[in-house]
C-alpha cells in the first residue's frame, strides 16, 4: 500500500472520528450560558475548517469544491435541526452561517495554498 494511500485512509478515519465527536458535542444538552458567545461561532467555523481539511485530505484527487462542501453544509444544517429537540440547545441560523464560513475559509485557503505550491513546484522544475 503506497504511503499516500495510507494518508488518505488516515484522513478518512480522522474525519469519521471528528464527525462522531462533533455530533456528540452538538447533541449533548448544555446550559444556555455556554451557547451565547462569539467563541461558539468561532468554534463552529474552526470545526468546519477542520472537517473540510479532512474531507479534502481523504479524497485528494478531487479539487475542494461543492462535492466536499455541500455534504458538510448539509451535516451542519442537520445538526442544527436536531438541536431543536435537545434540551438546552436551539436551532440557529447564525451557527449554520458560521459552518458555511468555515467551509468557505478552507476553500479560499486551499485555493491560495495550492496555487502557491504549484507555482513554487513549477519554479523548481524550470
Amino acid at each position: 500500500m503506497p504511503i499516500r494511500h495510507c494518508y488518505q485512509i488516515g484522513a478518512r478515519l480522522a474525519l469519521g472520528l471528528a464527525l462522531l465527536v462533533i455530533t456528540y458535542m452538538a447533541l449533548t444538552p448544555v446550559p444556555d450560558l455556554l451557547q451565547q458567545s462569539v467563541n461558539d461561532k468561532l468554534g463552529h467555523a474552526l470545526a468546519f475548517v477542520l472537517l473540510s481539511f479532512l474531507s479534502h485530505a481523504g479524497w485528494p484527487k478531487r479539487a475542494f469544491g461543492w462535492r466536499h462542501g455541500l455534504p458538510l453544509l448539509a451535516y451542519g444544517v442537520a445538526l442544527e435541526c436536531l438541536q431543536y429537540f435537545v434540551p438546552g440547545r436551539y436551532f440557529s441560523f447564525l451557527d449554520m452561517l458560521a459552518d458555511a464560513a468555515g467551509i468557505a475559509a478552507y476553500l479560499l485557503l486551499s485555493l491560495f495554498l495550492f496555487a502557491r505550491l504549484h507555482f513554487r513546484a513549477g519554479l523548481r522544475r524550470g
